[in-house]
């Protein structure tokens, strides 16, 4: 689905990923790898094909829009290190002429030498001159920004009391803030604000509701 945001145009796509045409960007929220990794070490069972189906996703992604340049909103990988850190690093491996550049999530904890990667780069925030790229929603800026963490849902009521709640795309004034990519990442269901406008995912389409 297209849409502009701060004069520049979008594509919403159904993978709960943001991709910039003009500059060749694909930005993304939240994959939280290596949660599944820390799931089990923890007791809770896993099947363990869902610890590769986000870097399948992701790299379907990349061979489908080719992009210049990766932003991941923060919370790339979900806790302390563990052996899903590698299928990251060989992904990078096979894309090392496109430039990676995490903005830090609260769940970004790894030690630096993990992340010195030839093509990966790690910060606090990232600006351009129309938008600010934060892990974190961000209130009173000037620019627009694009965040993630909150992993947004919306949950819809049928004439019947049945309940079904999807992931959106949620545009307020000012700012969107992206649904999270990760499969095991859960969903934050937001209230309902008549001024705001929300997209949601649901069986391979996006759906606008104001």
């Amino acid at each position: 689905m297209q849409l502009t945001l701060a004069g520049i145009p979008f594509i919403l796509l159904v993978e709960k990923a943001l991709w910039r045409p003009d500059t060749n960007q694909l930005i993304i929220a939240d994959i939280h790898l290596g949660k599944a990794s820390h799931f089990r070490k923890a007791g809770i069972s896993i099947p363990a094909d869902s610890v590769l189906e986000d870097m399948r996703k992701l790299d379907a992604l990349m061979k489908k829009y080719r992009p210049e340049e990766v932003i991941l909103l923060g919370d790339l990988f979900h806790s302390s290190y563990n052996r899903e850190w590698h299928l990251f690093e060989a992904f990078l491996e096979s894309f090392n002429n496109i430039r990676f550049i995490l903005v830090k999530g609260n769940h970004d904890i790894l030690k630096k030498n993990r992340y010195a990667l030839p093509n990966f780069e790690v910060i606090d925030t990232w600006e351009d001159d129309v938008f600010i790229y934060s892990h974190e929603p961000m209130e009173h800026t000037i620019k627009f920004v694009l965040s993630g963490h909150i992993h947004p849902g919306v949950t819809l009521t049928g004439k019947g009391r049945q309940r079904l709640s999807l992931p959106c795309f949620h545009i307020s004034k000012n700012q969107m803030v992206l649904p999270a990519f990760g499969k095991l990442t859960g969903l934050y269901i937001l209230e309902k604000n008549k001024s705001d406008t929300y997209y949601l995912v649901y069986n391979e389409m996006i759906t606008e509701m104001k």
